[in-house]
């Protein structure tokens, strides 16, 4: 029965982790555009920014952040986070949305040039900065951990004891890092040159029509 405890526990923080991870908001389409246009190194950037910036949050709350944020249980202020978080970021994805509708090829190669402008460290560098940055500002972000952590830490404490938080952090790290992992392979296999704007493959095309408009002329 103890052993069960353990795994359910443990388990359970895991799938905090995956939960927090997972779903497609701005981190993993950030990560999946910085990936698709600078490599797959770029996107486990994102991921790792992203996984520092939750573990802070999950931390302070472990360590008494639940006590000094418990307004954050309150309905009222969670809709106001929520609307927030909207005004914020519904704007931001729907202006490079429509840019990236509107006009991929050139939405592309105008990343792609301000990518092979800077060096390869330094880029990495700030794709953790952006991560961190997106995770830690997103008040949806701050109002989950807040609410999974207030569920679980009374529960783990009972059965872990006082090392429950240092479990649970590096339970929470193997389930962020698992899904960001699982993101960095498949980015790493997406076939990126239909994508990628090429004047090899518009030559052809331009070819054909200068030899149809000479046959049309002789």
């Amino acid at each position: 029965m103890v052993f069960v405890s353990y795994i359910r526990v443990l388990s359970a923080a895991f799938l905090m982790g995956l939960a927090a991870a997972a779903p497609m908001g701005p981190v993993n389409m950030l990560a999946i555009r910085r990936g698709m246009i600078g490599g797959w190194r770029h996107t486990l950037a994102c991921g790792i920014g992203s996984v520092a910036a939750d573990l802070i949050l999950f931390s302070l709350v472990l360590f008494g952040g639940h006590y000094l944020l418990s307004d954050l249980s309150n309905p009222t202020l969670q809709a106001v986070l929520e609307a927030t978080g909207v005004i914020v970021l519904l704007p931001l994805g729907l202006y490079f949305l429509v840019r990236a509708v509107k006009d991929p090829l050139r939405a592309y190669a105008s990343a792609r040039q301000h990518r092979d402008e800077g060096t390869v460290p330094a880029h990495l560098v700030a794709e953790v900065a952006d991560g961190a940055a997106m995770a830690a500002l997103n008040p949806l972000t701050i109002a989950y951990w807040v609410g999974v952590t207030s569920s679980w830490l009374p529960v783990a404490h009972s059965v872990l004891g006082y090392s429950a938080p240092g479990w649970g952090i590096l339970m929470v790290t193997a389930g962020m890092m698992t899904w960001f992992t699982a993101l960095t392979v498949v980015v790493r296999f997406i076939p990126t040159a239909s994508a990628r704007p090429s004047s090899a493959s518009s030559t052809p095309s331009s070819e054909l029509s200068s030899l149809a408009w000479q046959r049309s002329v002789q």
